[in-house]
């Protein structure tokens, strides 16, 4: 019995021991800038998959799992096999030797380790300069801007497209460009590809990200690069063992690839010398007010609109100091922006208040006024809304019915005091008999 005990021991240890996670490299020496797949394989299903530290080489894309299961019969009775694997798609930007830690995976609760890999990644040759020289031309990430030379507070737009001639199966923004020194706000862009055609040569273009800047200080001021992943869709050139390979489109693979646009650089001057009263506006713009009644009873309620259009920095302009009758009730403004035409050409800021007057009387809201430097015409403008002459009635309510000229009475005494009456009607109330 301990013989046959021990027979069955050494038939089940060779199969513990090939339980084995495999690290394999598609090239190695590989070359700088070139794509090295490397996967982690085992014959058996596994889970808890630690990745390995690849020690600076550049991670594009992975862990990527997939499994794969196979049946097989053998004298009617199936026998299955379970194969598991891990991806990762590298790049290396310099010369050298990088050697990446094992990688860990776990068994039917036991934890196999996979061997160290060493990479050495060598200077490209004139053919993979040629391939990457031709890959920049057919994949590619531009950015245009509006203007270049600009002013403290003025806007510009910015739009970065993709150009492509090559069959990509998916784009992921990896990387946002930094806006030191600009306020943004992005717009909404069409991410749809269409036909365009540069220099004689048709591309596929699709817009990435649309954005308006706005200057917040002087100098020499940098969009840096948006970084995009690409996932490319390329023949495989090793031969397939599938005779439908090719008929089902099965020979091909992915190909990860980063891109990134050049950095842009603004030049910003100072403005000239403000105004005192100068709060930082800057375009071509209108202002204009309205209410939605001239002639109310007191204590209903006014609507009183101020919108500013034009171009520029309209977003970033503040509630105005407008004068109100004191006699008002004034709330705090319900403020709404919108962006017409790429957001230079037409912009619309309203600030809308509810008024509520107390007292009966006339009275005048004044003119809202706005200070604008006009990049166009190198000069400050004053901008000003129509003032309006309101008729307040006596309330409806008997509660409070005395002039504006009472209340002011009351207000510059500063106590809580009741009217006194001037006048008294007496007369004698007879007792009851």
């Amino acid at each position: 019995m301990r013989k046959l005990s021990f027979i069955l021991f050494l038939f089940c240890s060779p199969i513990i021991q090939a339980q084995t996670l495999k690290v394999a490299a598609d090239k190695n020496p590989a070359i700088v800038g070139e794509q090295i797949l490397v996967q982690y394989s085992i014959d058996t299903k596994a889970e808890n998959f630690k990745s390995p530290n690849f020690n600076g080489l550049q991670v594009l894309s992975g862990p990527n799992p997939s499994t794969q299961s196979s049946y097989t019969f053998v004298n009617g009775k199936s026998q299955s096999s379970n194969s598991t694997t891990y991806s990762f798609y590298l790049k290396a930007i310099k010369e050298g030797t990088y050697n990446i830690t094992p990688a860990t995976i776990t068994v039917n609760g036991k934890a196999i380790i996979s061997n160290a890999l060493a990479i050495n990644v060598v200077n490209g040759s004139e053919k993979n300069k040629a391939d990457q020289k031709a890959l920049s031309e057919n994949l590619f990430i531009r950015v245009d801007v509006s203007k270049r030379n600009i002013i403290v507070g003025e806007q510009i737009l910015v739009n970065y497209t993709l150009f492509t001639r090559i069959d990509l199966q998916n784009t992921e923004v990896t990387s946002l460009p930094a806006l030191n020194g600009f306020w943004a706000k992005d717009l909404q862009a069409s991410s749809q590809f269409k036909r365009d055609v540069i220099d004689g040569i048709p591309y596929n273009v699709a817009t990435i990200k649309k954005s308006v800047l706005t200057a917040q200080k002087s100098g020499k001021l940098t969009i840096d690069p948006i970084e995009l992943k690409c996932s490319i869709r390329v023949q495989n050139t090793k031969n397939s063992r599938d005779p439908f390979a090719n008929f089902f489109g099965g020979n091909y693979q992915i190909q990860q690839e980063a891109i990134r646009s050049k950095p842009i650089t603004i030049t910003v001057a100072d403005l000239p010398s403000p105004p005192a009263d100068f709060k930082g506006a800057v375009g071509n713009m209108t202002i204009e007010s309205e209410v939605d009644n001239t002639t109310i009873n007191a204590n209903d309620a006014i609507t009183y609109k101020l919108t500013i259009t034009g171009t520029g920095n309209i977003e970033l302009i503040q509630a105005l100091n407008i004068q109100f009758p004191e006699d008002f009730e004034v709330y705090d403004p319900k403020i709404s922006d919108r962006i017409f035409e790429g957001g230079l050409k037409r912009s619309i800021k309203t600030f809308e208040y509810l008024l509520i007057p107390r007292y009966k009387g006339k009275y005048t809201i004044p003119s809202a006024t706005l200070i604008v430097y006009n990049p166009v015409s190198k000069a400050y403008e004053t901008k000003k809304s129509s003032q309006h002459q309101l008729i307040i009635n006596p309330s409806t309510n008997n509660e409070n019915e005395n002039t504006s000229t009472n209340q002011q009475i009351v207000k510059n005494e500063q106590k809580d005091i009741n009217y006194i009456a001037t006048k008294t009607d007496l007369s004698t109330i007879g007792k009851n008999t």
